[in-house]
């Protein structure tokens, strides 16, 4: 069975950042937004804020400006109130091509275009149960589970190819629930998780990007893969679900048994792995050459201790480790998504609730609280604009 991890539907996704001016900051306008204290951000001026909704439910999608300092909630239903099944079902991944939004809406079968800065709906792609995003300078790649459903036989997933002048698509088979994927010397590697299988996926895919074909499968100790992100060093990273089984005892109570921890792992092009010994990483985002992951230290043992976890890219040590319950880090009660400005080490969490509001958690590069706003239901991913 799949293992029931903080992040319960996916990983959240490497960002793309892509840069903004304060000459545009007025564009945005017509719209109803809140003034927040979110202080000074350098290098980030606005933060896309992707709310899952209640599973399976309505996504909705908000907008922080760090230059006028608004949030704006549900900037998607402001600017379209005419669509009415809104931005989609169980957002799972958003980034920036050619100047448009795309955000792919997992149970919805499709990705929402949005025009930017008025967020307009501009067209809506049909794709199989989409999970992850990435890009080159000619297309879009987006990993799919296909027409897996959990439970049900074993269905390859896919990987589809999306022309950016023309919006051509294409496909090509991969492993099981493929999740993360990123391109790297003309290849693009996507991580196979396996999730709705009993037994777990341990391949990451490497497809030819000259011919769009699989050319081969490279096999990693580790299972149940998720995220998957490109290091400076041209090494890549894999996080993974990790392994355990569930039980009924005798008053019919589900019990947990963990066979293996969830992880982080250095692989080489030529798969090559190096596991980073001590680090749970249930999710994970790359800042300069430094990775932050988020897990649960005691997991092994049945306990719950989540911590953030600096890790070095260069050499694959951990930099540090920060126990939420002994830091500031103890504001956060269910840790969904992360991101982390570039320019001073902030480092923003998403704490979500999938029954009512959510919340956003700013800290410091030492762990320090800066500030606090509240989101929407589900909130898990982040993109900064």
């Amino acid at each position: 069975m799949k293992k029931l991890s903080l992040l319960v539907f996916s990983m959240v996704l490497a960002a793309i950042v892509v840069g903004c001016t304060k000459e545009n900051a007025s564009e945005i306008t017509g719209f109803t937004g809140i003034e927040v204290e979110v202080g000074e951000q350098n290098g980030s001026s606005r933060l896309f804020i992707l709310n899952e909704g209640a599973f399976p439910g309505a996504s909705t999608l908000d907008l922080l400006d760090f230059n006028t300092k608004k949030y704006y909630a549900d900037i998607f239903g402001q600017a379209n109130p005419g669509v009415p099944q809104g931005l989609g079902n169980t957002g799972n991944d958003m980034a920036i091509v050619d100047g448009k939004l795309w955000v792919l809406m997992n149970a919805s079968n499709q990705v929402s275009v949005l025009e930017l800065p008025s967020f307009k709906l501009d067209k809506v792609l049909s794709i199989d149960s989409p999970r992850h995003i990435c890009l080159d300078q000619n297309n879009v790649y987006i990993s799919s589970y296909g027409a897996a459903v959990y439970g049900g036989d074993p269905v390859e997933g896919k990987v589809y190819r999306i022309t950016r002048n023309t919006l051509e698509i294409d496909e090509v088979t991969v492993g099981y629930q493929p999740e993360g994927l990123c391109v790297a010397g003309g290849k693009l590697y996507v991580a196979n998780s396996g999730g709705y299988n009993w037994q777990h996926d341990n391949r990451i895919s490497v497809i030819n990007l000259g011919t769009f074909k699989l050319e081969k499968q490279m096999e990693l100790p580790e299972t149940n893969l998720n995220g998957l992100i490109l290091g400076t060093d041209g090494k890549l990273w894999v996080n993974t679900y990790g392994e355990s089984t569930w039980t009924q005892d005798e008053s019919g109570e589900w019990i947990q048994s963990v066979s293996a921890p969830m992880s982080l792992s250095a692989i080489s092009t030529s798969g090559e792995c190096k596991t980073v010994a001590g680090v749970h990483a249930d999710k994970m985002v790359r800042a300069g050459s430094f990775i932050y992951a988020i897990g649960n230290d005691a997991e092994m043992s049945g306990g719950y201790d989540l911590c953030l976890y600096k890790v070095n890219t260069s050499n694959a040590s951990v930099v540090s480790t920060t126990h939420f319950a002994t830091s500031d880090l103890s504001r956060i009660g269910y840790p969904y998504g992360i991101d982390v400005n570039l320019e001073n080490g902030d480092i923003y969490i998403c704490d979500a609730s999938f029954t009512s509001g959510s919340k956003l958690h700013c800290f410091d590069t030492n762990c320090k609280w800066k500030w606090t706003v509240d989101t929407g239901v589900g909130t898990g991913h982040l993109l900064r604009w």
